[in-house]
């Protein structure tokens, strides 16, 4: 259990300090303390877990030179402890600027106290808050879990009723989803659309066989939820078991596919692959579909009618998909299952993507993470397909594996530098325009169309690129490089930086 940061600093114990946040003012709200800590030692970092409040006087802090000051906070940070309150009354000095850059590019609260603080009596009245909290989340937890257990005992593990039990005395959305997405039973008022809740997963035989979700309103302690949650699962395990059983094809695709999002591999990815009914050896592709808040989606029904081999899994916020490819003509056979993809998910407001093509399963976990960031790149694109395409992305996904903020800011700075220079002082779009004559082959016609302008002023924008560029690209072995840095000014790669700030 934890509490508020900002709860803490707004208790009578802790403002006698006189509290003044110096950094971290924008992740203040949402911060939470499991506990507080004391400590004047300096290298205290590997001794703490995270989600600390640390209090520490600013004596010997302050004495240190300003580099070993920054480290301190970034070690910190690295540990995730929730903030760190430093107490300066006495000192005759503030807080130096380069802790609190360092502490605001963390994204760590640094908090000044200009004023004595008891430290203990600190600790001693937000721990025992804490605790408190803790108490009654497992009282919540132990009475629910006795009702439930009085209830198998009196008329059945049945499921539904169970479900009916849970979202009354919690007052919560209560949900059971097996592994490709599909509701197997529900109670409770239904959740809007910003309400939210933890899930866990249910096991049969040692096997994830289905999600269980507590979903609340805005107002819901999420924390007492996940207890009472862990509390409850193996029941609502127990009467799943006895309600239905997936046949043992059907535990291997799930575990195939839980397999490929954990990112593992070796023999056991083989047997599952064999056991799943697919050959280890053919090329496959994977996907992944946002999932809807509710929880509702008919994507596996719709694209194994298209696509009769493909597997669905849930995974959390997502929907894993692996395609099948039979390895002939695997581009066309990749591009057949993203038109039928597209077509599933028209009109459902669902987005999604298509990851590259794997030659072998051994390299299904790539294609699936590279699907996921091209989910991110298309969803910051703004493209209008529903399902995003990885080889639209490519520079981009590359660039992320492979380049640092540096190298991309020379590479564009080298072969477009002057253009975008232009663009900038005059908020034009001389590099889209660049970007979408190349992408139509450097035809005019079909550039001025996708523009909507008139093919004079196409003309009139392309003399001006052609200038900033030293000349006509075409012809002279440029275009590729042209594209290639196009690409990464509008794209929205994660760039990682040279050197950490």
């Amino acid at each position: 259990m934890s509490l508020l940061l900002s709860e803490i600093l707004g208790s009578g114990i802790l403002e006698a300090g006189a509290p003044s946040v110096v950094a971290g003012r924008d992740v203040l709200a949402r911060t939470r303390v499991r506990w507080v800590h004391s400590s004047e030692v300096l290298e205290i970092a590997p001794l703490l877990s995270g989600g600390e409040l640390l209090l520490t006087g600013g004596g010997a802090l302050l004495a240190l030179k300003p580099s070993v000051q920054v480290e301190y906070v970034w070690s910190l940070a690295s540990r995730r402890v929730a903030a760190v309150a430093v107490e300066t009354a006495g000192t005759g000095r503030q807080l130096p600027a380069e802790i609190v850059t360092a502490a605001e590019q963390a994204g760590l609260p640094l908090i000044e106290l200009r004023q004595v603080v008891p430290f203990v009596e600190v600790a001693e009245d937000v721990n025992r808050r804490i605790v408190s909290a803790q108490v009654r989340a497992l009282q919540v937890a132990d009475q629910l879990s006795q009702a439930l257990a009085e209830r198998i005992a009196n008329w059945g593990a049945a499921l539904d009723p169970l479900l009916a039990l849970i979202a009354e005395s919690l007052g919560v959305h209560v949900r059971v989803l097996d592994t490709r997405g599909g509701m197997l039973g529900a109670a409770g008022p239904e959740p809007g659309e910003d309400d939210r809740g933890p899930g866990s997963e249910l096991t049969v035989g040692g096997i994830g066989v289905a999600q269980l979700e507590l979903i609340g309103g805005p107002g819901a302690d999420l924390e007492m939820l996940e207890t009472v949650l862990a509390r409850v699962r193996s029941i609502v395990a127990l009467a799943l078991a006895g309600q239905s059983r997936p046949s043992l094809t059907r535990l291997a695709e799930d575990e195939l596919l839980r397999l490929i999002g954990a990112g593992g591999g070796g023999e056991r990815l083989i047997e599952l692959s064999q056991a799943a009914r697919i050959d280890p050896e053919r090329p496959i592709a994977m996907a992944v579909v946002r999932r809807p808040p509710d929880g509702q989606v008919d994507i596996e029904q719709r694209t194994r009618r298209a696509l009769p081999s493909t597997l669905v899994v849930a995974d959390g916020d997502w929907l894993n998909i692996l395609v099948p490819l039979r390895g002939g003509a695997t581009h066309a056979e990749r591009s057949q299952a993203l038109a039928v993809l597209r077509d599933a998910v028209a009109g459902s407001g669902l987005t999604g993507a298509l990851g590259p093509t794997a030659l072998t399963v051994r390299q299904a976990s790539f294609s699936l993470s590279e699907a996921r960031a091209t989910w991110r790149l298309g969803r910051s694109a703004k493209w209008p397909d529903a399902i995003y395409d990885a080889s639209d992305f490519l520079v981009e996904r590359m660039a992320e594996r492979s380049l640092s903020r540096g190298v991309v800011e020379a590479l564009v700075e080298e072969v477009l530098g002057e253009l975008v220079r232009l663009d900038q002082r005059h908020g034009g779009e001389l590099v889209r325009t660049l970007d979408v004559w190349i992408s139509t082959g450097c035809n005019a016609t079909e550039s001025a169309q996708l523009l909507f302008l008139e093919r004079q002023s196409l003309h009139k924008r392309l003399r001006r690129i052609f200038e900033a560029l030293g000349g006509d690209p075409r012809g002279r072995g440029k275009l590729a490089a042209l594209a290639f840095a196009v690409k990464l000014v509008r794209g929205n790669a994660q760039l990682r930086d040279d050197v950490r700030p």
